[in-house]
């Protein structure tokens, strides 16, 4: 497993540009709606099905 972590520089040329790249990073990431399908829901069963023999 890393253990490092990424970094990257970024040079702005607009001061306007900056105000609003700090304002995306600083604001909490939105969750998507997650849809289940069909057929992960059924493996997902068959999975959690427990056969004693």
């Amino acid at each position: 497993m890393a253990t490092k972590s990424i970094t990257k520089e970024f040079y702005l040329k607009n001061p306007s540009v900056f105000k609003q790249l700090k304002k995306q990073l600083e604001s909490k990431p939105v969750r998507k709606q997650v849809v289940e399908s069909p057929s992960l829901k059924k493996g997902r069963e068959k999975l959690a099905t427990f056969v004693f023999r």
